[in-house]
C-alpha cells in the first residue's frame, strides 16, 4: 500500500476526474478507462476530498473510486435523517460505525453533527483499516475517537471475510464492499461483540450497521448495549440481494430490537414507516437498497 502520510491536499489526476464524470453520464468506455488507469498504476496516489471547511477524507482511489461528487452525495438520505435525529438526543452522544471501511460515513456524520462526544468505528478489512485509522485521526481533538480492526457479531473468536457468489448479484463485480464475516477458528480476523466493550449506559447512541447480512448477529451481540443506552438510534441496510443470499429479511432485526425496548422504524429513502408484523420487502418494493432507521422511544 502507498504510504497514507505521503500525500497532502492533492487532487486526483485530471484523466481520472474526466473518466468519473463520463462514467456518471453513462458514456460508453468510461468504466473501461477507469480500469485501465487502475491496472497501470495511474491511481496509486491517495487524494484528499473535502467534507466541510474543517474535515477532509483521504481516499485511496485505486481501491475506493470516489471523487468529490461521490463523497458529496454519499448516503445523502441516511445522513440527513440521522443528523435530524441526533440533534434531538440527550447528550453525551456516541457514534458507533460498524463496517466503517475508510471512514467516510463516520466523517460525514461528524461534518453534519459536530456535537458527538465520541466516535467508535470498526473495520475488519486489513486494506481499509489503515485509512480509517488515519482519517479518524484528523477529526477535531475535542471528539474522542477509537478505531478497531475487528469484526462485530454475536460471538467472540475468529473469522474470515467471504465474498458472495455472483449469482446473488448478477452483473455486479464483487469487491471489498460486499464482504461478510464467517466464523473460522483459524481465521485472520478477530471477532467481538459490542456488549464486550461495556459502553456507558448514560450515553445516547447513533449506531450504523453495514455488514452485508450480519446485521442480526451484530444486534444479538449488542442487546445489553441497546437496552441500556439512554436513547438509541440504529441504522441498518435492507438489501434485496443480501436477503436472497441469507434468507433473513430485515424485519427479523426489527423484531429483535422491539424485544429490547420500544422503537419506531422508517426508511430514510422516502420516510415510509415500517412495522414488525410483515416482512420488510412486503412493505416496500424490493427493487433497491434501503436504509432503515430505528429510533427508540
Amino acid at each position: 500500500m502507498h504510504s497514507i502520510l505521503a500525500v497532502g491536499s492533492k487532487r486526483a489526476p485530471l484523466v481520472y476526474r474526466v473518466a468519473k464524470k463520463l462514467e456518471r453520464k453513462r458514456v460508453r468506455g468510461a468504466t473501461r478507462l477507469l480500469r485501465f488507469l487502475r491496472r497501470f498504476g495511474c491511481l496509486s496516489e491517495p487524494v484528499d476530498l473535502r467534507l466541510n471547511p474543517f474535515i477532509h477524507i483521504r481516499v485511496p482511489i485505486t481501491r475506493n473510486e470516489y471523487d468529490q461528487t461521490d463523497v458529496n452525495t454519499y448516503e445523502a438520505d441516511l445522513l440527513e435523517a440521522l443528523a435530524s435525529e441526533a440533534i434531538r438526543l440527550p447528550v453525551p452522544v456516541t457514534l458507533i460505525d460498524v463496517g466503517a471501511d475508510i471512514g467516510l460515513f463516520s466523517l460525514k456524520m461528524l461534518a453534519r453533527f459536530p456535537s458527538f462526544s465520541r466516535v467508535i468505528s470498526f473495520e475488519p478489512n486489513s486494506e481499509g483499516f489503515p485509512w480509517l485509522e488515519f482519517n479518524l485521526s484528523q477529526v477535531p481533538l475535542s471528539i474522542q475517537r477509537q478505531a478497531y480492526r475487528v469484526a462485530i457479531a454475536d460471538f467472540q473468536g475468529r473469522g474470515r471475510l467471504a465474498i458472495p457468489d455472483p449469482g446473488f448479484s448478477p452483473g455486479i463485480v464483487a469487491n471489498h464492499t460486499q464482504g461478510f464475516i464467517e466464523p473460522s477458528p483459524e481465521g485472520p480476523i478477530e471477532v467481538i461483540t459490542l456488549d464486550s466493550l461495556a459502553l456507558p449506559s448514560h450515553e445516547s447512541m447513533v449506531m450504523k450497521i453495514d455488514v452485508e447480512g450480519g446485521e442480526l448477529a451484530v444486534i444479538r451481540g449488542a442487546m445489553q448495549t441497546i437496552s441500556q443506552g439512554k436513547t438509541v438510534i440504529v441504522a441498518l441496510e435492507a438489501h434485496p440481494s443480501v436477503v436472497r443470499r441469507t434468507g433473513v429479511d430485515p424485519v427479523e432485526c426489527l423484531r429483535l430490537l422491539s424485544s429490547l425496548r420500544p422503537f419506531h422504524y422508517y426508511c430514510s429513502e422516502g420516510g415510509t414507516t415500517l412495522h414488525t408484523d410483515n416482512a420488510v420487502f412486503d412493505q416496500i418494493p424490493p427493487n433497491q437498497v434501503y436504509n432503515i432507521i430505528a429510533r427508540s422511544h
